[in-house]
């Protein structure tokens, strides 16, 4: 405590945008999860609703459990009778805009790393500044011991700033690694599908 009100008002300032970047963080952990982007067993599911036919209920599980893979097989299945390479293009349009929402909401984590550091920067050279004009006011026989207390003062922001920033940067490169392989999970179960549902049927018409 005594560390952190010597950081004066900069560390006031350090602390409220890691509360700002935390807000980010507890939203990622609710949010980015398996069963909001591909909950389990829904593929299996749907690729048993479409053996049966049961094209309704594939259209109605956006509704009913929504998520970015059901948005995507029911948008599969309520425009089925449209060109394959046209559905795979709207459906994986649809996951990338889903995905690079999510991306972007982790961002704010990225931003309050790369702040934190050049605060810390900032109280340093203010405090520096602050230590110099008070040994320069005791004149030549000010005592040294204030320009030292001053700079450890000073460094006080500094040492603050890497040390909220370092969770910071761990959490953004954390959830933008998670996204981005729920991405590839998608792509992979829809391409997988639209082989099996569009690609599949075709051959076996022929």
């Amino acid at each position: 405590m005594e560390r952190f009100r010597a950081s004066g008002e900069t560390g006031i300032v350090q602390v409220l945008v890691s509360i700002f970047g935390g807000a980010f963080a507890v939203e990622r952990f609710l949010r980015l999860r398996r069963k909001n982007i591909s909950p389990r067993g829904l593929f299996t599911k749907v690729q048993d609703l479409w053996r049966e036919g049961k094209f309704a209920e594939i259209e109605a599980l956006a509704q009913s459990q929504p998520s970015t893979f059901t948005r995507a097989v029911s948008l599969l299945a309520q425009y089925r009778n449209h060109p394959v390479a046209d559905l795979s293009v709207t459906v994986n349009d649809l996951i990338a805009r889903e995905m690079d929402a999510s991306l972007q909401r982790a961002y704010p984590l990225g931003v309050v790393a790369t702040i934190q550091p050049l605060l810390g920067l900032f109280g340093m050279v203010m405090g520096m500044i602050e230590s110099f004009e008070t040994v320069a006011l005791a004149g030549a026989l000010g005592n040294p011991a204030q320009l030292a207390s001053g700079i450890s003062e000073a460094l006080t922001t500094t040492a603050l700033g890497i040390g909220l920033a370092i969770p910071f940067l761990v959490l953004y490169h954390y959830f933008k690694n998670k996204t981005n392989g729920y991405a590839l999970l998608l792509e992979e179960q829809i391409s997988v599908l639209i082989v099996e549902w569009f690609m599949k049927s075709k051959d076996a018409s022929r």
